[in-house]
């Protein structure tokens, strides 16, 4: 009887070991089911190389700040790549930009030096306002920078009017002030790499620079941006528009409506999963609260048993 009493009794602890082992715990977490992820229907499709060339031409045109990326040519950082905010301008048709360097900055000096330069643009949601910043376009051009002749006055005029648009605080440091020596430069660029966002929705690679020049303000398929721009331009747009007839300002009007309306749509269901993929971890993280909650009372019950069973623990008062 003693013995048979020992081999049930063994036969229990080992059957409550074996259930309270962490294993045991983690098959029975992942064979749970989990919350079925939400749906999202995607109502557009991966651009082609061609509309993808009309989108940098837009990004371009519609921003004016960019990162102006340079080499290190001596000294201890010889080498070394450097970025640095610059104020641009797109103040021509064959999409090279227009920039006003001062010439105690390291980018014109890394430049003057023989670096290779080239330009990073991201996109500015409208407001200032992105649910994810990971998912919007941006653009690097690799080119030339050039001075633009102080001799030729009709192109610095030019430069200047189409720059102090789009930057109203340059008219501190224009060519000839007293503070620092500063020039107009122009910056041809030479080669285009676009990522428009996620690869599953946006076309990602090299632009050819013949595309790329090819659009224009008329291009077919560019419509000047009609978000509200950091600096007032409304000025420049409305020349643009003089050479636009009636029903072509009234299909670009319906054109924005529906790309604001795409917009609105596509940040309102980015949202939905988001909460979706918060509730559903949320759940998740109760179920294993749970769990872990019924696996420490699991071990308690396995302790106290082996604990009387020795005689090590009293037992609890009925």
């Amino acid at each position: 009887m003693r013995v048979s009493a020992v081999l049930l009794l063994s036969g229990a602890l080992l059957l409550d070991a074996v259930a309270a082992h962490p294993l045991s715990f983690f098959w029975r977490h992942c064979s749970q089911s989990e919350p079925a992820e939400a749906e999202v229907e995607l109502e557009f499709a991966r651009p082609t190389r061609d509309e993808a060339a009309v989108q940098v031409r837009k990004l371009v045109y519609k921003e004016s700040l960019a990162d102006l990326n340079t080499v290190f040519q001596d000294g201890d950082l010889a080498g070394s790549a450097i970025g640095l905010l610059e104020y641009y301008a797109d103040c021509d048709s064959d999409g090279s930009l227009t920039l006003l360097m001062v010439e105690l900055g390291h980018t014109f000096k890394n430049w003057k030096a023989g670096s290779p330069v080239s330009l990073s643009i991201r996109y500015t949601p409208p407001f200032g306002h992105s649910v994810s910043p990971a998912s919007e376009p941006r653009v690097s051009l690799k080119g030339s920078l050039s001075f633009i002749p102080e001799d030729d006055e009709e192109a610095i005029k030019r430069a200047e009017s189409c720059f102090v648009e789009r930057h109203i605080d340059a008219k501190g440091w224009l060519p000839g002030n007293k503070v620092h020596k500063t020039a107009f430069m122009k910056f041809d660029v030479e080669s285009v790499y676009w990522l428009g966002g996620f690869g599953n929705v946006a076309y990602i690679g090299d632009i050819p620079i013949d595309l790329y020049k090819n659009v224009t303000l008329k291009h077919p398929k560019f419509k000047i941006p009609h978000f509200p721009p950091k600096h007032d331009d409304d000025d420049d747009d409305d020349d643009d528009d003089d050479d636009y007839s009636d029903d072509e300002h009234e299909r670009d009007a319906e054109e924005d409506e529906k790309e604001k309306e795409h917009y609105h749509k596509r940040i309102s269901k980015h949202k939905q999963l988001m909460q979706h993929k918060l509730k559903s971890h949320k759940q998740k993280h109760k179920q294993v609260q749970k769990q872990l909650q019924v696996q420490e009372q699991e071990d308690d019950h396995w302790l106290l048993r082996v604990q009387r069973f020795f005689g090590s623990y009293p037992d609890r008062e009925e």
